[in-house]
């Protein structure tokens, strides 16, 4: 049968009607623009392919105008343009073409470094070990001092003030190694209202270096014996002290510091031959035997209307040589040089292989006595 024929000469379906070889199926490529009629002005097509009937063609390749490759907020009904809200506004901040980075989870995250988590066990181990350390010693101090106490009032007589014991304190750092030797490199401790035979003893000032404590005594609470390598020791007079002593000699005895300490003028009343009793004074210098310590006058001045200077080998016996006996110090200490200043006399002592004694309460006197 003879089908009609169109206006181009063509039968309808015969697959040759103005269709490209490239045609699918039922769909005609559209014409190339050069295919136009005369005065007709080709639409604006886009290259590509379509996935499935009904959808529109999806780019093979970026346009160069951004905002044309996909349809805008709200046309056609496809939702909001690349870069752009529902509103077919910019997001805040801009476009960056990339969205923000999440954060890691944790799992991912780097753990602390491990030095850090030793660092920080170190400090609190050192922490805990000052602190342990600082206890030890307070300890240790309150011990010491009940043996040095019962150390300075063994031997006193019935009635007689005890001295005071204070400041004492365990020199060294750290404390615990020294507990471990059983031995304390330095103890300190001063002694007030020490009693003497001679001038009152304002203090005396002791370092005990070497004070051997066994550890197993520590631990099982039973110090005994304390054996001292050698005591290093300052003794105190001042001069108030002193010239009450003096008042109770022969002689109206005074002694006065001069040139701010750096010497020790003496005066007293002695009868001067011929001329009878005479204010005289002079420069005095120490000597030192078996704790005891002697005003020696080197220079001998009458005072008053006379004013002489006279050597000590002429009438030096005018004022004699001044015995102020120190007696027993506390540790065994023997003075073994004096110096003076402003204030008082300094008297270093010293002492070797001392032996405190177990610490213990005060000795009642007996019932009559004290």
């Amino acid at each position: 049968m003879n089908q009609e024929r169109g206006a181009d000469g063509q039968r309808p379906g015969d697959g040759t009607d103005g269709a490209t070889p490239d045609s699918s199926w039922g769909w005609r490529r559209p014409a190339d623009a050069s295919a136009t009629r005369p005065g007709q002005v080709a639409r604006p097509t886009a290259t590509g392919s379509f996935d499935e009937p009904g959808r529109p063609v999806r780019p093979t390749r970026p346009y160069d105008d951004p905002g044309t490759g996909y349809p805008t907020g709200g046309s056609g009904g496809f939702g909001a343009a690349l870069g752009q809200d529902d509103d077919g506004q910019p997001p805040p901040g801009g476009y960056s073409g990339t969205s923000a980075p999440e954060p890691s989870p944790w799992w991912r995250r780097r753990p602390p470094r491990l030095a850090t988590i030793i660092a920080a066990i170190a400090m609190v181990l050192v922490l805990l070990f000052v602190i342990v350390d600082r206890i030890a010693v307070s300890v240790a101090e309150t011990e010491m001092a009940k043996q040095l106490r019962t150390s300075v009032t063994q031997g006193l007589a019935c009635g007689t003030a005890p001295p005071t014991v204070k400041n004492v304190s365990i020199g060294g750092f750290p404390f615990l190694t020294q507990i471990l030797f059983g031995k304390f490199t330095n103890i300190g401790v001063t002694v007030e209202n020490v009693p003497t035979p001679g001038p009152r003893i304002a203090f005396v000032q002791a370092n005990l270096k070497g004070v051997h404590v066994p550890l197993h005594q520590i631990l099982t609470n039973s110090v005994g014996e304390v054996r001292v390598d050698k005591v290093q020791a300052t003794v105190r007079v001042r001069y108030d002290d002193l010239n009450t002593y003096l008042a109770g000699q022969p002689g109206d005895v005074r002694v006065n510091p001069a040139d701010g300490g750096r010497r020790l003028e003496i005066t007293g009343t002695a009868d001067v031959p011929i001329i009878g009793p005479q204010q005289v004074g002079g420069i005095t210098t120490f000597e030192i035997h078996d704790n005891q310590l002697t005003l020696v006058p080197t220079e001998i001045t009458l005072r008053g209307a006379l004013n002489l200077s006279i050597p000590l080998g002429g009438l030096g016996q005018l004022l004699p040589s001044i015995a102020l006996p120190v007696g027993e110090l506390p540790f065994r200490l023997t003075v073994n040089q004096a110096s003076t200043d402003a204030s008082g006399l300094s008297l270093t002592a010293t002492a070797a292989d001392v032996v405190l004694p177990k610490a213990a309460p005060p000795t009642p006197c007996p019932s009559g006595q004290g």
